[in-house]
């Protein structure tokens, strides 16, 4: 058996999990909030977590579009009949507004500050190796 078989046995095979929410409405908006779990180990009853980051997508608060900062935790793995899990999610986006400036990101001082809650379970896993592999 190779290292890597023996490791899958003992953690669970290597996955990742898609999550898309939309946050709650302050000031008028709401964001929409998508991404990718970073990779572990894991098994549907073993209790793993993922980390995840990233940024929302921009809404309009006014004539004003922005965005947000995201990072967090999921909860622990939530097993399925079939033997897959999902996990789930409860989150904040950071409170300070973001915009695109010149290849890079500017905190937006017209727009008070405001943070969107947002909560869900995760797909199921994804990125799992193929059998024989």
């Amino acid at each position: 058996m190779k290292p890597f078989d023996q490791a899958c046995q003992i953690r669970g095979p290597s996955h990742a999990h898609y999550a898309a929410y939309r946050t709650s409405s302050v000031a008028g908006h709401s964001h929409i909030v998508d991404f990718f779990t970073y990779p572990v180990n894991g098994t549907a009853t073993d209790g793993h977590t993922h980390d995840y980051q990233g940024v929302s997508r921009v809404a309009n608060y006014g004539t004003q579009s922005h965005f947000h900062r995201i990072v967090g935790e999921t909860g622990p793995a939530v097993p399925l009949p079939d033997g897959s899990h999902y996990h789930l999610v409860e989150g904040s986006l950071n409170d300070e507004p973001f915009q695109f400036e010149g290849g890079s990101y500017k905190t937006v001082l017209t727009i008070p500050r405001h943070p969107h809650s947002f909560s869900g379970p995760t797909g199921t896993g994804i990125g799992y190796e193929p059998p024989g592999w």
